[in-house]
């Protein structure tokens, strides 16, 4: 029988008073999942799902990651997601527009703000009114191509594409560079003249400790996917901090890695 009540709204986790978000991630990325969660401001619940497709190829994964989306929702089921970050910046590189994820990604109670680590990126130039941009790129040269040529094909002016050296051990090409060779790769690119901004791209090198140190000896905005990630998000949560102060030296996410990765700023010289 119908009472006439109301019905029951969808419950929401006591941890996540500002926003539930969806971080999907790739499968083997050791950065994404805690340097974004260290930027998203207190009272942020992020559920992570790592995207797993069984390629040997990169290439082939990269697309599949970002042509897949709804697969790697469907593990949420009926969560209260207020948002979803798509922490992977090499798919974007590789589709073609019309292949690449929009804005918006549709849930059970309807749009739902999709934030991609590329879209944030560009969001965050244009923010800052940069155009002439010095790329870094933890890449292997096959994906810092397409990558430049992505950021070109976006009214940008990749410069000067730094590649960051290869990494000393075994294993992921990306995920396996160190704070250390990035950190020496951005002090080399906020040399560059003409430049208005520097650009990590990547999500699964850890660029934020590096980024940390190095925008606080630099006279210029260093930009990283994750950071970029992070903000985008709060922006599409309705939060109004601008770009300028997310980079700026007393931005609340700096103590916090700094009390969350301790050792990884003391190995870059930053007690």
């Amino acid at each position: 029988m119908n009472t006439g009540s109301p019905p029951i709204a969808s419950p929401r986790p006591d941890l996540g008073a500002s926003a539930v978000v969806a971080l999907l991630t790739p499968a083997e990325n050791p950065t994404a999942e805690p340097e974004i969660s260290t930027l998203l401001t207190p009272d942020f619940n992020v559920l992570t799902a790592r995207m797993y497709a069984p390629f040997e190829d990169m290439h082939e994964r990269l697309r599949a990651y970002e042509l897949q989306m709804s697969r790697w929702l469907e593990p949420f089921g009926d969560a209260p997601l207020d948002a979803v970050a798509f922490a992977c910046t090499g798919s974007t590189y590789l589709l073609a527009p019309e292949q690449r994820c929009s804005d918006r990604i549709l849930r059970g109670k309807g749009p739902c703000p999709l934030i991609g680590a590329a879209n944030a990126v560009e969001r965050a130039l244009k923010a800052l009114g940069a155009r002439r941009i010095a790329l870094v790129s933890p890449y292997p040269p096959a994906l810092t191509q397409p990558a430049t040529a992505y950021w070109a094909s976006r009214g940008f002016e990749p410069d000067f594409v730094l590649q960051a050296p290869p990494s000393k051990v075994a294993g992921h090409p990306i995920y396996t560079q160190t704070s250390s060779d990035l950190l020496a790769v951005l002090e080399t690119a906020v040399r560059q003249r003409g430049i208005d901004a520097v650009v990590a791209t990547g999500t699964g090198a850890p660029s934020l400790p590096a980024l940390a140190v190095a925008s606080l000896r630099a006279d210029m905005p260093i930009l990283s996917s994750n950071l970029a990630t992070a903000w985008a998000l709060c922006q599409d949560l309705g939060h109004t901090d601008s770009i300028t102060d997310w980079l700026a030296a007393d931005a609340p996410w700096r103590a916090r890695l700094a009390a969350r990765f301790p050792a990884s700023l003391a190995r870059l010289g930053m007690a």
